[in-house]
């Protein structure tokens, strides 16, 4: 029997292969990764043209409404390329979110050979949308030198966790703590270990990260007191100094 994850897919892709100004149709995640489990949502992503960008996401949403009443509705971004809306069906598991993301033609459907992380399972590409690079080709269209010279920048201002510690501030000093050391921290992190997405912060890490970096990152989250975030905070500095400068000189 076909299941609510399957008819919900199935639903939307209908709807949007109907669709002549829709160009191509993939999944991401979970299900383009083959790892869907009982907390797994529904990434699905298409490319459009013309003005079916602007309705788009009413579109998903009456389509979301042949299956049941859909009780969450949250657009989490309105570009002039991308529209970003997500949805809950009623009555399904809260885990089951429906994350639709659609892009302008030309944006956001260019993936990397090879990468393990992201890529498409594409269920239709009539206009040719979905493209592959290089990983050279892909790590060279970034600028690495100038966001790590920006990263640098941030740390340096260490100052702003540092008064909250000598202040004896918990509070105050936990948020600067993640804000202008952790952050850095995980993204030269990134820049070493997954370098295909340097700004994946913390979605799922713990499948990214070498075991032993990954305890190292997890033992920086434990504290419970002033003196143990400051001998914590120092660790994560010198694990951030080194990492950059590692970065720094490939």
């Amino acid at each position: 029997m076909e299941n609510i994850r399957d008819r919900i897919i199935a639903v939307l892709c209908e709807r949007l292969q109907g669709e002549p100004d829709v160009q191509a149709v993939w999944l991401e995640g979970a299900d383009a990764l083959n790892c869907v489990d009982e907390y797994s949502d529904i990434d699905l992503c298409c490319s459009v043209e013309g003005e079916l960008l602007l309705k788009i996401g009413a579109l998903a949403q009456s389509t979301l409404e042949r299956l049941g009443a859909v009780d969450l509705v949250n657009r989490l971004d309105s570009l002039d390329f991308q529209r970003h809306t997500v949805f809950h069906l009623a009555g399904t598991s809260p885990f089951l979110l429906v994350d639709f993301v659609a892009y302008r033609a030309g944006h956001g459907s260019q993936f990397t050979i090879g990468d393990e992380i992201e890529k498409p399972l594409v269920v239709f590409d009539r206009g040719g949308m979905i493209q592959y690079l290089s990983q050279e080709e892909a790590i060279a269209r970034q600028d690495r030198s100038g966001r790590l010279q920006d990263l640098r920048k941030t740390v340096a201002q260490y100052s702003r966790l540092e008064k909250y510690l000598k202040r004896g501030n918990l509070m105050e000093a936990f948020g600067y703590y993640h804000k202008w050391l952790v952050q850095p921290l995980i993204e030269v992190l990134r820049m070493k270990y997954t370098p295909l997405h340097p700004d994946y912060y913390i979605v799922h890490i713990s499948r990214h990260m070498p075991k032993d970096v990954l305890a190292q990152l997890e033992d920086l989250m434990k504290f419970d007191s002033i003196a143990e975030l400051e001998q914590k905070s120092r660790a994560a500095l010198q694990l951030f100094e080194v990492t950059a400068g590692e970065l720094a000189v490939q």
